[in-house]
């Protein structure tokens, strides 16, 4: 009986190390090294005098760069093999490209180290996500990951508050630097904290997951719906601090959205996964995905301080919850590959990333504004939710047609 307790006692220790340190990883890579853009977008185009088209352009280097880098991680045989050490040089490539942006005002520049920075956060994202989620799984404990992907919204929350104070004193190219320290101070106690397994590169099904598989015809739809995400959701998180401070109303609340937006994204993993338990995966996201389509729409429609903060709130309350279901989910149907699953989804994730930031900046530089992008990205959000609403109900009565013919 000692034993046994001291066995089931020992089991929550082993998981938290590697919950904290993919939390801290995601906060790099992810909260710093990808999003710290948006709070310091306006401050860079304020005295370098760059277009919105720019600022698209540097955001879609980056989201390519996140696409070629998922893709990699998922098909890269080498880098299944050996995670820790890819996760280990992709993490400080973040944050050196972080560093780097602040040491020049060329534009060229700044594509190759927002493609560079693409490339290692994805990669970090991916292989963190597959040894995080693998250890979840194999202790029965996958509840836990909004605790690991609530990192990506505590980076958020923090860039947000501290890019406007550094600013303040050290312009956009201090806060680049502030960013790289702080991304050095949470880097080196995530790269001692994950530990990935010598064997088992791809996620081994456990009893529990096996029974959580759903009908794997639903992966395809999940694929097409997760993609309209990436297409929808990076308007907003590329440009809302830029969006908001071009509108009068909302000018000076404009940094500040940010934060609100990271500081609902941080239960939201957490509340999701709940809710997937209670009602289901795929309901729990199509209600995520319209929550956010109206978040998304709402600053626009009504341009002052609290649609904006409701907006930013459901916007935030959404983006990193629907990646942790989706993931998480995309996992279940594709158990004995999570990495490849994660990494399918998230270059698909990247594709619609890559358009989306690219064409805002291009239509926000020809409209005038950012109306008709965000107009269009809301319809594309909505759009993913009728995918994977359309897609369970063929699944569920292809499934009923099965049955009944055996009978």
């Amino acid at each position: 009986m000692f034993i046994q307790q001291s066995a089931n006692d020992d089991r929550p220790r082993k998981v938290w190390p590697s919950l904290l340190g993919g939390a801290l990883a995601l906060f790099v890579a992810m909260g710093v090294s990808r999003f710290a853009y948006t709070p310091i977008l306006p401050l860079m185009q304020e005295e370098t005098h760059f277009s919105s088209a720019v600022a698209g352009y540097l955001a879609s280097s980056n989201y390519l760069g996140y696409l070629f880098g998922a893709f990699a991680a998922g098909s890269v045989s080498w880098l299944r093999r050996h995670r820790q050490l890819a996760f280990r040089c992709s993490l400080c490539l973040c944050i050196a490209t972080t560093g780097c942006m602040a040491v020049t005002s060329q534009t060229g520049i700044w594509l190759i180290l927002r493609l560079l920075s693409g490339i290692s956060s994805a990669v970090v994202f991916v292989l963190v996500s597959s040894i995080v989620m693998d250890d979840l799984a194999r202790q029965n404990r996958q509840a836990l990951s909004g605790v690991f992907y609530g990192g990506v919204g505590l980076g958020i929350a923090v860039t947000g508050a501290l890019v406007p104070e550094i600013n303040h004193a050290f312009a956009w190219q201090g806060s680049w630097l502030g960013m790289m320290v702080l991304s050095i101070c949470l880097g080196i106690p995530a790269m001692g904290c994950i530990r990935a397994p010598i064997t088992a590169a791809n996620g081994q099904p456990t009893a529990a997951t096996s029974h959580a598989v759903a009908n794997k015809r639903l992966f395809s739809w999940l694929i097409v719906a997760y993609g309209c995400e990436g297409l929808g959701y990076i308007i907003t998180a590329t440009f809302l601090v830029e969006m908001a401070s071009s509108l009068p109303a909302l000018h000076k609340f404009a940094s500040y959205l940010w934060v609100v937006a990271g500081m609902a994204a941080l239960p939201s993993c957490l509340f999701g996964a709940m809710l997937a338990r209670r009602f289901g995966d795929v309901q729990v996201l199509v209600v995520a995905y319209l929550l956010q389509a109206v978040g998304v729409l709402l600053p626009v429609a009504i341009p002052n301080a609290f649609a904006g903060c409701v907006g930013a709130i459901l916007f935030g309350g959404t983006f990193m919850g629907i990646t942790a279901l989706a993931t998480n989910l995309g996992r279940k149907l594709r158990p004995h590959n999570s990495g490849g699953a994660i990494g399918l989804m998230t270059g698909t994730y990247g594709i619609g990333q890559v358009v989306g930031a690219g064409g805002a900046g291009w239509l926000a530089s020809v409209s005038g504004g950012f109306a008709v992008p965000t107009i269009i990205s809301a319809a594309v959000v909505f759009a993913g939710a009728l995918v994977l609403v359309v897609g369970r109900v063929i699944v569920l009565s292809t499934d009923a047609e099965g049955a009944q013919a055996k009978r």
